[in-house]
């Protein structure tokens, strides 16, 4: 399976992300997606050297996804990915624990009616990593082809990103970002997408083999 694909893990039970654990591409761990316990969740992190832990649910409060994250860092996550929308204090405690245990930093904006201009959105990009990036990840809904061209358009001015369009508009965009200069993009299981437009890793896996190697 390739590296530069994404499995985002959501609607799974702990046997399937037991068995999905076994092989070696990066997976994201979606918390708010999935129904397990503390002791799980330590189990699943220690597993695997290439996971991706993120919260997107702004239901629970800050100071949960704080206590999730954390956790995900103390069992050897290799990434965790924070919304820019989550305030100062919590986002740089993070980010310091993150370091201290070599865990990655994913800082992301998420727009989900809309794409920003192109001077929004490099302003975004600018804040993401001056707010503690080390990678910075853009996902906007695409109303039109123009915007995703737009989107696909940040590769050229920026490195350590990862940038597409989400909705049934933006779908060649998740394909073309890892040719483009991404370091993965995300897929799905089947019947288990996480995002809109998100494609299955399958069909993911077989147009970056035709067009690009691994």
């Amino acid at each position: 399976m390739r590296n530069d694909i994404c499995l985002s893990i959501g609607h799974a039970n702990y046997e399937t992300i037991l068995e999905l654990l076994k092989y070696g591409f990066v997976i994201g761990v979606t918390y708010d997606l999935l129904c397990l316990d503390e002791e799980q969740l330590k189990s699943i992190f220690t597993k695997h050297n290439n996971l991706i832990a993120a919260y997107r649910s702004d239901n629970i409060g800050n100071k949960a996804i704080e206590t999730a994250l954390n956790l995900a860092i103390e069992n050897g996550c290799k990434y965790i990915d924070i919304d820019i929308e989550m305030p100062e204090l919590p986002r740089k405690k993070l980010i310091t624990k993150a370091h201290t245990k070599d865990c990655k930093v994913i800082i992301s904006y998420h727009n989900f009616t809309e794409t920003p201009s192109l001077k929004e959105l490099n302003a975004i990009i600018d804040k993401l990593f001056e707010s503690g990036a080390d990678l910075a990840k853009i996902a906007c809904m695409a109303n039109s082809q123009n915007e995703c061209a737009r989107v696909m358009g940040l590769y050229e001015n920026h490195s350590n990103l990862v940038a597409f369009c989400m909705g049934n508009m933006g779908k060649f965009t998740r394909l073309a970002a890892p040719i483009l200069g991404a370091p993965f993009t995300y897929a799905s299981m089947q019947g288990k997408k996480t995002a809109p437009g998100q494609m299955v890793i399958n069909e993911v896996g077989m147009f970056l083999n035709s067009y690009k190697s691994d």
